[in-house]
This record gives structure tokens, sequence and C-alpha cells, in this order.
């Protein structure tokens, strides 16, 4: 049977992005989920938080509480996981999280599908240079990084922000900003189908899932 990683930067749970990326590749890939906060207290999940000036990511625990956390502070148990995973036989593996991570060290034999470079591609090949894009991102404070790197790439950026693990009425409201948009890319591993549903029928417009897309590229290394 073939073995699918994925990488949350939270704890690893049966919810999140775990049932839609079930339903794309099928029952005959045996899923490894890890997170880099499993098997930490509440006091070291604290100690975890972003430091002034860092650009926070957004998580889940196993229990539904959300919580900010520091890139930087995540990369040494990222890499842990990736070695854990290739000893257990896990070849191919997916880091769920849009952000940016320096200092991977992916090792020799292991497969890394990195979240940001899968979805900012994707909306590369779809969207024509210059259209109106709504980015969504989990936090207010993430809107003028992840719209500043939109921006860079040709698009006319129109951002809004709405916590996944949240109220579902609060973003709906926050997704009404998009209408006009040629696309919406929901730019956070936390947001599945319903959130999608949501942002199509508030926006009208297509709705880049960055799950399900990531989900699908891993497929194609799955054969």
């Amino acid at each position: 049977m073939k073995s699918l990683g994925l990488l949350s930067i939270g704890q690893a749970t049966d919810g999140d992005f775990v049932p839609v990326i079930r339903d794309i590749v099928g029952e005959h890939v045996r899923l490894d989920v890890r997170g880099a906060l499993d098997g930490l207290t509440d006091e070291e999940i604290a100690a975890m938080a972003p430091r002034p000036g860092e650009h926070p990511v957004v998580t889940e625990l196993h229990d539904g509480r959300s919580v900010r956390v520091s890139k930087p502070l995540l990369v040494p148990r990222i890499n842990g996981i990736m070695r854990e995973m290739l000893l257990s036989g896990t070849e191919v593996g997916c880091l769920m999280c849009t952000g940016s991570f320096e200092g991977l060290s992916v090792p020799d034999g292991f497969v890394l599908l990195q979240g940001r470079q899968i979805i900012d591609h994707a909306v590369l090949a779809i969207c024509p240079p210059g259209v109106k894009l709504g980015v969504l991102v989990p936090l207010a404070e993430q809107e003028a990084l992840s719209g500043g790197k939109y921006r860079d790439m040709g698009y006319e950026v129109v951002c809004g922000h709405g916590n996944p693990y949240g109220s579902m009425k609060e973003l709906a409201e926050n997704a009404r900003v998009f209408r006009g948009c040629f696309a919406v890319v929901m730019h956070c591993m936390g947001y599945g189908r319903e959130h999608r549903q949501l942002v199509a029928e508030a926006s009208g417009a297509l709705v880049l899932e960055a799950n399900a897309v990531m989900g699908r590229m891993a497929c194609e290394l799955l054969v």
C-alpha cells in the first residue's frame, strides 16, 4: 500500500484537511498524519508563540483550539517529522501549510510538497496576469504580506481574513469583499470544503482550496 505523509504545523487530528485529502487519494493510500506540536504540553505550545515582528501562522490543536505559532520554531520539529516518516516507510509528504519556512532539511529519499509553492503556482496557472485576485487569510495581520506577494506576481489584490477554526458567520460576512474578483485563493490549509462553498457563494468567483490542490498534486506521485 502506498503511503502519503501529511505534516501539520499543529497537532494531528482526523479533521481539518484529512477528510479532503482522503476523498482525493482514495482508500488505497495510507495516510501518515503527524503534527509539529504533537506531544507538547500547553506550556510548551505557549512558548512557541510568534516573536514580535514575526509573520504568524495559525493552526489547530487536537481538542479544537486554534493557536498562533512561530514559523522559525516549527522548522526543527518539521525536519524531525520528515526523518521519522522516511524511517517508517513514507517517502512522499505534504507540508500542510501555505506559509514559507526557511531552514527545511529534506532527507535523501523523501519528496516534500510544500503548500506555498503548490498553491502559488496553481494561481499562476489559472489566473491571467492583471486580474483581480481575492486572498483569504486567517488573520488580519497576515493580509499585508500575503497580499503583497500576489501583487508582486502581477495581480490586483483584494484581501480578506477569517479564522478557519472560528465563526463561519464572520467568514461569510468578510468574504463579501471578494465580489468582482476573478478568483479567490484560500491561503490556509485549514479552510475546507464548507469554507470553499461559503466563499464561492459570497463572492461569485472561482475559489482555490489549498488542501484540495495539494491532494491532487500528491496523487501524481502515488501511482
